[in-house]
This record gives structure tokens, sequence and C-alpha cells, in this order.
């Protein structure tokens, strides 16, 4: 059974408010430009490599996440929303080898299709950044799947908003434009 879940987004949504310690429009050009997003958008002891990013109403970022030792994860966001520096909303998806929108490899039942929406607030020279996702068109098992997971979405955002934190202060090595965009361009096709 499919759900919609603009029924009732309460019952399975994930929100998270974190603080980060450097101007709105700084935070902003690190989620909207690929330069930027690369530099710190993986998780710990990986890469992100960008294959596109189109940064407009309907406009996609396509990626791949490498890790030593593991297969790379490609991605995808479609942007539904963009009120610059105000808010931006994607719909996030893993893809296979071809550009197919596939399953997570380690949680079979996670939804296919993630709808985010983060908004930036200042907050006494800083930017408070606002997170709502949830599952669209999930079955209930992976209703269930998104529920059972929202201490590990916690941690994963907490984890990115710290890199984030730490990259705009600096702390983060940056890679060049060459070694950002290198490997991503063979690993899958890129879907029109």
């Amino acid at each position: 059974m499919r759900m919609d879940m603009r029924a009732d987004p309460r019952r399975v949504a994930f929100a998270l408010t974190h603080g980060v310690a450097a101007p709105r429009d700084r935070v902003w050009a690190a989620l909207s430009e690929v330069g930027h997003l690369t530099q710190w958008g993986a998780p710990a002891g990986a890469q992100m490599r960008a294959a596109s990013l189109s940064f407009h109403l309907g406009g996609r970022f396509l990626y791949t996440i490498e890790r030593p030792n593991a297969p790379p994860r490609c991605g995808r966001w479609v942007y539904r929303d963009i009120i610059e520096a105000v808010r931006l909303v994607f719909v996030a998806s893993l893809l296979d080898a071809s550009g197919g929108v596939t399953r997570h490899p380690r949680v079979p039942h996670w939804p296919r299709y993630v709808h985010h929406t983060l908004e930036l607030a200042d907050v006494a020279g800083d930017t408070e950044l606002r997170l709502c996702s949830r599952p669209i068109h999930a079955s209930e098992a992976e209703i269930c799947a998104f529920e059972d997971g929202h201490d590990r979405l916690r941690r994963d955002a907490l984890d990115a908003w710290a890199r984030l934190e730490a990259y705009l202060a600096g702390e983060i090595e940056i890679q060049t434009e060459q070694e950002s965009h290198h490997a991503s361009r063979t690993l899958f096709v890129v879907p029109r």
C-alpha cells in the first residue's frame, strides 16, 4: 500500500533546529554552490564528488559519496522551492549506477524519496537552521523505517552541520575543484 504523506505529515515528520556560527549569506552559499557543497557534504572519512548542480526550481544536484573500502553511493536532490538565503526545499533519493532511484543498501525499507525543508534565520549574527523531513510516496514499511531512523537522522544532520560550521570557520582542508569533481562523472549516467 502506498501512502501520500500530505494527509498527516506530523505522523512521521523529523524536525531539528541547530545554530551555526556564521552569517546567513555564507551558510546559504555553502548550501547552494557546488564548490562549497562538496567540501563539507560528505560524512566523516568520505568524500563527495559532484556530477552536476542546477540550482533552480526543478533543478538537480547529482553527487557521489566515496568511502574507503566501500562501493560509491550516488544521490540526487530535486529542488522544489528556493527562496534565496531563507528556504531550500528538495526531495532526496539514492541512485543506482544507471541513474535510477534505488533502495538504501543497508536499510532496505528506507523511503526512496525524502522531502526536506531547510529554513535559515538570523539569530544574533549567526544562522539558525530549521530542518523538517518526511518520506513521500512511501509504503507502510518505508514509513516505519523512517520513524525508526529518527535518531540516526538526528546524528547525521548534526554531524553534517558540524562539518558545515568547521568548513565555514576554515577548519576543513579544502580540495581543489579538480579533486572534488574528478571521479563521479563516470560513476553513473546523469538522468535528464
